[in-house]
């Protein structure tokens, strides 16, 4: 696809993560940085698509839309994980053209429910409809984009973002763990995304400890069950390669700035002579 901006065409790669999810493991970083040109740098290295930070770190709003533009323009998949689980948090990444969202801190079905429902267009949900975001923009069939839409755009841009947009709900607290069967097999939901941080210290443990490692099992048998996709963080690709053998299909690789560290620590260490 092809859009002009300021009288130049930019080329806009099409993703399709929802697809690639329910074909193969995906793997993935989480974007901290607020730099576009480190978007592009973790696309030349092979990353399948990336997760912007937009619960943790202060991103300005304007800057997470030119990330998920950049991401794009290489042909890369973009999810943006909301400050909380709010409409207007869920509304302003969306409208960005963010492939997806990843919703923190799920501890019920009826938390499930409402990210999914503010996360969809009617029928299926209660997203509001804009038509000079970058997001409508952007999925124009013509290419190019064009104001006032057509008739045929307005009706035909909210079913293929129901069909497109990716719904990750996170499961990081005791409350959560306890639901788990019922957040799984919440209709719209595409991947049930285990934060171990978190999750260890609401279960009053440490990253390793058996009750830890119990609880990411429960939560994985509760989401091969439910036929949901299941992501979880590691170290390393290498790290998460036993989870991937048990389905696990939204693979996370630490932050870019733990990677930018871990390169950086190994190229300053020498050699004792």
């Amino acid at each position: 696809m092809c859009i002009c901006f300021m009288g130049e065409p930019i080329m806009i790669a099409p993703t399709t993560l929802r697809t690639t999810l329910r074909e193969r493991p995906c793997y993935s970083t989480f974007v901290m940085f607020q730099d576009p040109a480190v978007v592009g740098m973790l696309a030349a290295v092979g990353c399948d698509f990336l997760i912007i930070d937009h619960e943790h770190i202060p991103i300005d709003a304007s800057m997470v839309g030119q990330l998920v533009m950049t991401a794009h323009a290489y042909g890369i998949a973009c999810i943006v994980r909301v400050r909380d689980l709010s409409r207007g948090a869920i509304q302003q990444v969306l409208e960005t053209g963010a492939d997806g969202v990843m919703v923190p801190m799920i501890e019920s079905a009826a938390q499930a429910r409402q990210a999914v429902e503010w996360s969809k267009y009617p029928p299926v949900g209660t997203r509001g409809l804009h038509t000079l975001t970058q997001s409508f923009l952007l999925s124009q069939h013509q290419g190019v984009a064009s104001y006032p839409p057509p008739p045929s755009a307005q009706l035909d841009y909210p079913t293929r973002m129901n069909e497109q947009v990716t719904v990750v709900l996170q499961i990081e607290t005791a409350k959560g763990l306890a639901a788990r069967d019922e957040i799984c097999a919440t209709d719209g939901a595409d991947v049930i995304f285990i934060g171990t941080s978190d999750l260890s210290q609401s279960l009053g443990a440490t990253m390793g400890d058996p009750v830890v490692q119990r609880a990411i099992d429960d939560i994985i048998a509760s989401a091969t069950a439910a036929h949901v996709g299941i992501g979880i963080i590691g170290p390393s690709a290498d790290a998460l390669q036993p989870y991937a053998t048990r389905g696990v299909n939204f693979l996370t690789v630490g932050a870019d700035g733990a990677l930018f560290m871990h390169g950086a620590r190994q190229l300053f260490t020498r050699s004792t002579p």
